[in-house]
């Protein structure tokens, strides 16, 4: 057990790493979008394609602001490419032949990844311009991509292991005595346990809640304890002086314990929310690639003399 333990809490930082790297990716590819959309629409000469031009770059493409032109044309191609590849993982998922290749978490990421991503690119693509099936796509394009952000939080909502697998209710027990127990060096000094204790959840089955109250509970609890956590950091900083290290351990650990208690206690109300994302996403996902793909069509027969 105590190797899951290790797992969990490594699991944790790998998740939490992820997901800034995907910040950070999304943030710089919505700021370089954002500076190219001005500059071509007004001071094209100091656009980064102009530029590239310059260095015999992207010759074969206008600057021109406009959803089929340029290189904006070319961010559809690549934004659409992203949200058909980031179907690899329902491969992955469903067909057996392909179950060893690599770990289902790691694909989940990956679809996460070209989910948020493909969007990005898309929306850059319609410069904006919105109107008929495209304005039909696009919003169906963006409610998907929130559904695929809220399925992601309600499916960690379930503990696993880092090999994917769902842990049992005593398993979790096991792995928050044993966060108790590594947390316990922290406790030596007066009035540490009381602080510490100003987290802890309540260990009661909550599996009566309706979906919904439980999805704004689950929401809430996160925000209230990420807020008492780095209090409590401060006051370990202040007050006793703890080390950056000793204080990012403590942080770690704190955040795994309430969230595997509270996970624990919505255990069962977690998978009928998986249950019942899964029978809204699939249909909209399905929906939104018809119309992605009709609207190529559309494109390419209506404007078949259209260069780039």
């Amino acid at each position: 057990m105590a190797t899951v333990n290790k797992e969990s809490v490594s699991s944790l930082k790998s998740g939490l790493s992820f997901e800034w790297i995907l910040f950070l990716i999304v943030l710089v590819v919505v700021n370089v979008g954002a500076y190219e959309s001005i500059t071509q629409s007004y001071i094209p000469e100091y656009s980064l394609q102009n530029i590239s031009q310059n260095f015999g770059l992207l010759q074969g493409y206008i600057t021109e602001y406009g959803p089929g032109k340029g290189v904006w044309r070319l961010f559809g191609w690549v934004g659409s490419f992203m949200m058909i590849f980031l179907m690899l993982y329902t491969v992955r998922k469903r067909v057996k032949r392909f179950k060893s290749f690599g770990r289902l978490r790691h694909w989940l990421s990956f679809h996460m990844f070209l989910g948020i991503l493909g969007p990005v690119f898309i929306t850059l693509h319609t410069t904006f311009k919105l109107g008929g099936i495209i304005a039909t796509s696009f919003w169906c394009m963006v409610v998907v991509m929130v559904f695929g952000i809220l399925g992601r939080y309600i499916y960690i909502q379930i503990p696993r292991t880092i090999k994917g697998a769902e842990m049992k209710a005593e398993q979790i027990t096991e792995i928050v005595r044993a966060v108790d127990k590594r947390l316990g060096k922290y406790m030596s000094r007066a009035n540490m346990t009381r602080l510490f204790n100003e987290l802890n959840i309540k260990d009661e089955v909550k599996n009566n809640r309706c979906p919904l109250h439980a999805l704004y509970y689950m929401l809430k609890a996160d925000i209230l304890n990420r807020v008492r956590v780095y209090r409590i950091l401060k006051i370990l900083k202040d007050r006793y002086g703890l080390s950056k290290i000793n204080r990012e351990q403590v942080l770690v650990l704190l955040q795994k314990k309430q969230a595997l208690i509270r996970r624990k206690n919505l255990l069962k109300t977690s998978h009928a929310l998986l249950h019942y994302w899964h029978v809204l996403h699939i249909p909209l996902a399905i929906v939104m690639f018809i119309l992605m793909f009709l609207h190529i069509i559309v494109y390419y027969l209506f404007r078949p003399g259209l260069v780039a």
